[in-house]
């Protein structure tokens, strides 16, 4: 057991392993997957059942008369956006409510940085579910951070930024290891796909070789990137394609094509406005 697995043991502060998440994932890999096993596994969680209802019967003029129907209504996706969506969102309100931080802006990220890599899954051909998940989880470590070292880690984040290349150095040099190692070896532990942890993992640099898992990382570490970009302004955030130019050609864009890209991301943002409230 290494430093950072002796430091998982001692959290408190999160939910346990996602097992409906994990098995919803590997049902949606499945072509012949079955819808029916998809409800069951819904039904067995009550927030979730809600939720999914909830975002069902809105704009429609007649109520799912089952869940079954709820989510043929919505489709797989949305249904899973749902699971994972609530997942992040239970671990963001443990951390919030007995800490001080900026939890609003660390949720908008996550959520923006999830539909970014859903998008760029589909252009490179990499499971859309894995990218997902991947990009809303990708700073779970912070939370982390958050739960077990409170005030320290809130004026680290104040000292060294929000996001960035001097951050994860701070959390490297006072802890030994970063958010990103640290969420990393917590969803192993909840086993979730090797590809979804090693993004989570290199989601602050563009994979150093081509491996199995190189194009969903490079999915997410773009994602990330850009998504500080959209949200916190070019004066702030580190340009997308200076960035991880290694990354962005890995996911198949050019300079050219960053304008049409974000274009096409903020008409995609109405598709997580329910996961932008969330966790409110």
């Amino acid at each position: 057991m290494d430093s950072i697995d002796r430091y998982l043991d001692k959290v408190e502060h999160l939910p346990p392993a996602p097992t409906v998440a994990v098995q919803l994932l590997e049902l949606f890999g499945d072509p012949d997957r079955d819808i029916d096993r998809i409800v069951e596994l819904i039904k067995h969680d009550p927030s979730l059942t809600a939720e999914t209802l909830k975002r069902c019967n809105c704009g429609f003029v007649e109520p799912a008369a089952d869940m079954f129907e709820a989510v043929n209504r919505l489709g797989l996706y949305e249904i899973y956006s749902i699971v994972v969506g609530l997942l992040a969102s239970r671990t963001m309100k443990q951390v919030r409510a007995k800490y001080s931080y900026d939890a609003n802006r660390l949720w908008r990220h996550t959520v923006v940085t999830a539909l970014i890599s859903s998008i760029l899954a589909k252009r490179v051909q990499v499971v859309e579910a894995d990218a997902f998940t991947a990009g809303l989880l990708h700073d779970i470590g912070k939370l982390v951070l958050v739960s077990m070292e409170g005030v320290v880690y809130a004026d680290l984040v104040r000292n060294a930024g929000f996001f960035g290349p001097k951050l994860v150095a701070e959390e490297a040099s006072v802890f030994g290891f970063t958010h990103a190692t640290l969420g990393a070896r917590l969803l192993t532990r909840w086993g979730l796909p090797a590809g979804v942890c090693r993004a989570v993992e290199l989601h602050h640099q563009s994979p150093a070789e081509t491996t199995e898992h190189s194009r969903l990382a490079a999915v997410v570490n773009f994602a990330n990137c850009l998504a500080h970009q959209i949200i916190d302004g070019s004066a702030q955030a580190p340009d997308a394609a200076e960035a991880c130019p290694q990354s962005m050609a890995l996911v198949e864009l050019n300079d050219k094509d960053i304008p049409a890209f974000v274009q096409q991301i903020n008409q995609a943002l109405p598709r997580v406005e329910g996961l932008l409230h969330m966790h409110e």
